[in-house]
């Protein structure tokens, strides 16, 4: 094809281009030839297919477009010169952008940047919270329930008076105090008292007076048996004279005086802790050794409600001489 110089462009123009067409672009100094009007002006081949578009590649003579696609959460608005992108309260999707290795998150806060430093129980967490994740693993408890610890959580109730939370082979379990016999259980919710009395029954404490009744004891071994009230008394003008002593047991002093040989003489003692049906252990403390003496006995004669009297017997056939002696009493019953 011979020169031509181009006085128009529309001299120039064509229904189409093909390999055979070329453009001279002549600057005084070079002349270029071009095989297709393709080679100098490049084209996007695509503008906004599935979004906003940006220029990513250029490769023999062609720019090549690729969108910014919003994802879950994400919008992309493409602007003149610019694009925008908004993101919306809710879950965001960033689990599928290649090439980024790494966020960081260190400046995300609850009221700025929609990431959770901290959870609101009330308003971030739904459902049922399980044991393992630090819940109860249960949507709803019982009035006055108390919780119970193990795999899974469950409750004992406790709404009435007197019950009580028990340890059993089988866990801890609600029970209820019972009062048996000769005790009462009183419970004062104002005072937040539970009180657990005894009342007498089958027992002996201090301070009690004490009714045996008929009573069959095989061996009875005691150490030492005491009175609960004891006193002196001394008896005045004859070895006859009655004496009085209200206590369960003492010691009387008898009148000192010569007993005759082959003798008994009685006196009364009035004592207001004797009934008709007491047992009255008597002993003798004579301060002599001799025979005459050791002929010198002391029994039981009678025993009446409020008094019992006391013989002084002299079997021997000597008199026994004016000494001090005393008799000892104690009243069983």
């Amino acid at each position: 094809m011979a020169n031509v110089t181009i006085n128009s462009l529309s001299s120039t123009s064509a229904a189409s281009l093909t390999g055979g067409h070329y453009l001279v672009i002549d600057n005084g100094a070079t002349t270029t030839k071009l095989a297709a009007l393709s080679a100098a002006i490049q084209t996007i081949t695509t503008l906004g297919g599935g979004g906003a578009s940006v220029v990513k590649s250029f490769s023999s003579g062609v720019l090549s477009q690729r969108d910014i696609v919003g994802g879950t959460g994400i919008t992309v608005t493409e602007n003149t010169n610019d694009l925008t992108l908004s993101v919306t309260q809710g879950d965001i999707d960033i689990s599928n952008l290649a090439g980024i290795a790494s966020f960081d998150l260190s400046g995300a806060d609850n009221s700025s940047s929609l990431f959770l430093s901290s959870v609101n129980l009330a308003s971030n967490v739904t459902g049922t919270l399980p044991i393992a994740n630090g819940g109860t693993g249960q949507t709803s408890f019982a009035a006055n329930s108390v919780l119970l610890g193990g795999a899974s959580i469950s409750t004992a109730v406790l709404d009435a008076d007197k019950e009580i939370l028990v340890g059993t082979s089988s866990g801890p379990e609600m029970k209820t105090l019972t009062a048996g016999s000769n005790i009462s259980i009183t419970q004062n919710n104002s005072l937040d008292t539970l009180t657990v009395g005894f009342t007498k029954g089958n027992y002996i404490e201090s301070g009690d007076n004490v009714t045996l009744g008929d009573v069959t004891v095989g061996d009875l071994t005691i150490g030492t048996l005491s009175s609960s009230s004891t006193g002196t008394v001394t008896q005045a003008t004859s070895l006859s004279t009655g004496v009085t002593l209200n206590a369960v047991g003492g010691t009387i002093t008898l009148f000192s005086d010569a007993i005759t040989a082959n003798t008994n003489t009685q006196f009364t003692v009035t004592n207001d802790q004797v009934s008709a049906t007491s047992v009255i252990f008597l002993s003798r403390e004579f301060q002599s050794s001799t025979a005459a003496d050791n002929g010198v006995h002391i029994s039981l004669a009678s025993v009446s409600n409020g008094s019992f009297v006391i013989n002084i017997t002299h079997t021997g056939n000597q008199d026994a001489a004016s000494i001090v002696r005393k008799i000892h009493f104690f009243v069983l019953g």
